[in-house]
C-alpha cells in the first residue's frame, strides 16, 4: 500500500457521490487501517466563533469555515500554517492542529483553516476507489491547502497535470451536455 498522506485527492468524472462532486481533498492520514482527509473547496457560511472560540482569532483572514466531509459533522479539524516545517508537517509548513491546545502554547502557528467533518475510508476502500478511477492522487502544495480561490481549485489542479487529465478541467458540469 502506498500512502497518500499529504497528497491531494481529486474527484474523477466517474465519482457519482454528490458529497464529492468536483472536490479536492487533502489527505491527512492514510495507513493500513484506512484514510482520512478534508475537502478543501467547500466553504460554509459559518463564523469561527460559532465553532471554536479558542482559536477564532487565528483563523485565516476572511474567516471561512469549510465542510471537510460527510463524516462526523460535529467534529472540527484545524489545519495550521506554521512558521517552519516540523516532523508533523504534511506538506510545506502545513500540519494538523490539536485544537485543544491554547493558542499561547503554539506561537509557531501563523493561521488556521477550520473544517467541519471529514472524509473517511476503511482499510483498502480508498485504494479500491483510486483503482476504479473515482479519484486521482496528485502532489499537494501549501498554496493548494490554503488557496483563497477555492471555487476553481478542482479545475486548476486538473489543468496543471497536463495530458488527458488536464482536459477534464474544461468538461461541463453535466457530462450529458458534452
Amino acid at each position: 500500500m502506498k500512502s497518500t498522506k499529504g497528497s491531494l485527492l481529486v474527484s474523477g468524472a466517474s465519482l457519482n457521490d454528490p458529497n464529492f462532486h468536483r472536490s479536492v481533498l487533502f489527505i491527512i492520514e492514510h495507513d493500513l487501517q484506512g484514510a482520512l482527509g478534508v475537502v478543501l473547496n467547500k466553504p460554509l457560511a459559518l463564523h469561527p466563533e460559532q465553532l471554536i472560540d479558542l482559536w477564532a482569532e487565528r483563523v485565516e483572514e476572511g474567516g471561512f469555515i469549510y465542510s471537510g466531509g460527510p463524516v462526523s459533522t460535529n467534529a472540527v479539524i484545524g489545519l495550521a500554517r506554521t512558521t517552519s516545517s516540523t516532523d508533523q508537517s504534511l506538506v510545506g509548513n502545513v500540519e494538523v492542529l490539536d485544537l485543544h491546545f491554547s493558542p499561547s502554547e503554539r506561537s509557531d502557528v501563523e493561521f488556521v483553516r477550520l473544517f467541519v467533518g471529514y472524509a473517511g475510508w476503511s482499510a483498502g476502500q480508498l485504494e479500491s476507489e483510486i483503482d476504479t478511477g473515482s479519484w486521482f492522487v496528485f502532489e499537494a502544495s501549501e498554496s493548494d491547502v490554503f488557496t483563497d480561490s477555492t471555487e476553481d481549485l478542482w479545475k486548476r489542479v486538473l489543468a496543471r497535470q497536463g495530458g488527458l487529465i488536464s482536459q477534464m478541467a474544461s468538461a461541463p458540469e453535466d457530462l450529458s451536455e458534452n
